[in-house]
């Protein structure tokens, strides 16, 4: 069975960089490829490598195409889920609600969250209330009853007349699909499926498998990113919400963290008793619970979770948690520094570790990972030019 590996975000910057790859890891990506090729290992990346990789500027965007094109290259259709998927699943395990180990791979690409069919962009519904929302501006002054005559005029019964759904169907076709476009991160192929949904010529099910097989498509993605990182469209708002449940928690901890490290009536003596291993275990524990206990709603009312039964059967969890926590730890009393937006990234990715064989993070996070990984039997490597030797360890060898 091929070993799974779990590459950094930076990895991908630098094997898609000639220059770099032969400066920083020479014959790393020619070494890695051989072993793909030969059926030794697999490569797995999940939401967590797109979201550092958008472009946040149009200067970025030549580069962000080569990392999600070396990313798709390397990978293929091989992600792992969504966190919320994952974290999710754990819970359950961990309620008694679902039995068996957890595989959080997927071949088909399919790295975002759960609800894609209750996001669907264009619905009959969307026009509906476009319509209605058309109708009191055009006629502001309108009274309820006129306004109600003209939207008779092109609804029955709550759904579109025939002769409009043929007026869509016809710009489904033919018409301007931009406005779809700005909005969801779609091919033009897959933006027209939709319009002829809300028309009548398509299903549902054709609806929604056109606007997933485009999500699939990591160079796809950095490209709709490029033009629309900075709007708060309905497909960036249905990402991004699911890692607000662990971004409280994280940000909880951060307040801690400056607090001790920022206030200068705080002196080492009372930060050290204050925020020693017994205060730091206690948030720490708290953090973990709490974040179970989110993901647990609505799965089992009263559901009741303790600390050992989360580091047990949520490894995800338990991980990245643990891994900023000791992090935070060290950068409070050992290294000080103000904790990163890309720590919070970091724990994400570390979610990933128990489920895979090799894990590849930068030597800041390496330590704090390698630790909560090792009863999972996780080979965790702090560079990138040490991924080889690594493999060797584990006894995977590809001939020249």
């Amino acid at each position: 069975m091929p070993l799974r590996i779990y590459l950094d975000s930076s990895d991908y910057s630098v094997l898609s960089d000639p220059d770099r790859a032969a400066r920083e890891a020479p014959g790393v990506l020619e070494a890695l490829q051989r072993l793909r090729d030969a059926g030794l290992v697999e490569f797995f990346f999940s939401a967590a490598h797109l979201t550092e990789m958008a472009p946040v500027q149009p200067a970025y965007t030549d580069a962000a195409l080569r990392r999600s094109s070396m990313l798709a290259a390397l990978c293929g259709g091989n992600c792992l889920v969504h966190h919320e998927t994952l974290f999710r699943a754990e819970v359950s395990a961990a309620l008694g609600l679902s039995s068996g180990a957890i595989d959080p791979s997927d071949r088909n690409g399919k790295w975002f969250p759960e609800g894609a069919t209750e996001m669907s962009p264009v619905t009959e519904a969307d026009h509906l209330r476009s319509i209605r929302s058309t109708i009191a501006d055009v006629l502001p002054n309108a009274t309820r009853a006129q306004r109600r005559r003209v939207q008779r005029k092109v609804t029955k019964g709550g759904k579109l007349r025939p002769a409009l759904r043929c007026a869509l169907g016809r710009g489904a076709e033919e018409g301007d699909l931009s406005e779809i476009l700005a909005i969801y991160p779609m091919r033009p192929d897959a933006a027209r499926v939709l319009a002829r949904y809300i028309a009548g010529g398509a299903t549902a099910a054709e609806a929604t498998a056109a606007f997933e097989s485009s999500l699939r498509d990591p160079r796809w993605m950095m490209q709709w990113f490029e033009k629309h990182h900075d709007k708060l469209t309905p497909f960036i708002s249905w990402a991004r919400g699911p890692a607000a449940q662990l971004t409280d928690r994280v940000r909880e901890l951060a307040r801690h963290v400056e607090h001790a490290r920022a206030n200068p009536m705080i002196t080492e003596e009372r930060r050290v008793s204050t925020y020693g291993p017994a205060k730091w275990e206690e948030l720490q524990a708290n953090m973990l619970v709490g974040i179970a206990h989110r993901f647990g709603e609505g799965l089992k009312s009263s559901a009741k979770l303790d600390i050992a039964l989360v580091d047990k059967d949520c490894p995800g969890i338990s991980t990245a948690i643990r891994s900023l926590h000791s992090a935070w730890h060290s950068i409070t009393f050992e290294n000080p520094r103000t904790p990163k937006d890309s720590d919070f990234v970091d724990a994400l990715h570390a979610a990933y570790a128990p489920y895979v064989d090799v894990f590849r993070t930068d030597g800041f996070m390496a330590n704090h990972v390698a630790k909560q990984v090792a009863r999972f039997g996780t080979t965790v490597v702090p560079k990138l030019s040490s991924l080889p030797e690594a493999l060797r360890q584990r006894g995977v060898v590809a001939s020249p």
